[in-house]
């Protein structure tokens, strides 16, 4: 009998439900994936073809799967099954105990808090299940939403990386942030109370 290969278990918040990705969601991902706009700060282009959403599934997700690794996680919303964007975190550098989290919605849903929600569930899992020390999150210069999202997951600004990221042709600035294991825990205690809140 072939193998099963390992999944993610799923989480759900308030609005949404985290879950592993399929080869059918590659259709209903391409219509977001395509937008420049959702690309304008992420290291991969923007996708021509539904086949390039077929090769995200395939040789991204699956394999991060087989690694034991809970990310790419798809982001739907309620009873809605069709992706409309992913979270992760993935080990950065293992032996110095440091993971990283990545992220990404859909145009249509920015700014309705669904990001800083679906991050917060996958960091909760992440710190139980593999007990990083660190969290880190890279941001290309110039995105400010996505750092307006980790400062309300209670990151922390470290410093810029100056053109340490060659995309597009171009040299990149890069912010980084982090949140350590103890700081997530006092974190994820202060919202405890008020983890209902709509949120940017």
């Amino acid at each position: 009998m072939k193998p099963l290969i390992w999944r993610p278990p799923t989480l759900t918040t308030k609005r949404l439900v985290l879950r592993a990705f399929v080869e059918s969601d590659a259709e209903p991902l391409f219509e977001h994936t395509r937008n420049p706009n959702v690309t304008r700060y992420t290291l991969w282009e923007a996708h021509t073809t539904v086949a390039d959403a077929v090769t995200f599934v395939r040789d991204y997700a699956v394999l991060r799967y087989l690694e034991g690794m809970a990310e790419p996680y798809a982001i739907t919303i309620g009873a809605d099954p069709r992706p409309v964007g992913a979270c992760g975190c993935f080990w950065s550098a293992k032996p110095h105990q440091t993971m990283e989290l990545g992220y990404w919605i859909a145009e249509p849903f920015w700014g309705k808090g669904y990001t800083v929600e679906a991050c917060r569930a996958v960091l909760n899992f992440a710190f139980a299940e593999y007990g990083p020390e660190r969290m880190q999150a890279r941001v290309i210069d110039g995105n400010t939403v996505s750092e307006r999202v980790l400062t309300k997951l209670g990151f922390r600004h470290e410093g810029v990386l100056r053109r340490a990221l060659l995309r597009r042709g171009v040299f990149e600035d890069v912010r980084m942030y982090s949140v350590l294991r103890d700081e997530w825990a006092s974190v994820s205690e202060g919202r405890a109370v008020s983890s209902n809140q709509p949120e940017g």
